[in-house]
């Protein structure tokens, strides 16, 4: 799957039958990393300022990322989200 989200050079990913919690992977020039959408607990390497972008985006677009992730875990196709 390609990334549904481009934000500022990171690359947000949702994968299909992915584990739980509900979470993000993103990656960057500076590394790659996961976060989850609730309690945004990261693993991987990121630059502070990648975390925050990230958590900024999170914020004002939990709903529709947990939309997605779902429709993800029932095998459902998930397209690139333009913005």
């Amino acid at each position: 799957m390609g990334s549904i989200f481009v934000i500022q050079g990171l690359l947000i990913y949702i994968y299909a039958f992915d584990h739980n919690p509900p979470h993000i992977h993103v990656r960057s020039s500076s590394g790659d990393f996961t976060i989850t959408l609730k309690d945004r607990i990261v693993e991987g390497r990121a630059k502070s300022k990648a975390i925050q972008i990230v958590n900024q985006f999170i914020d004002q677009h939990e709903a529709e990322l947990l939309e997605i992730w779902n429709k993800a875990q029932r095998g459902e196709k998930i397209e690139k989200v333009k913005r």
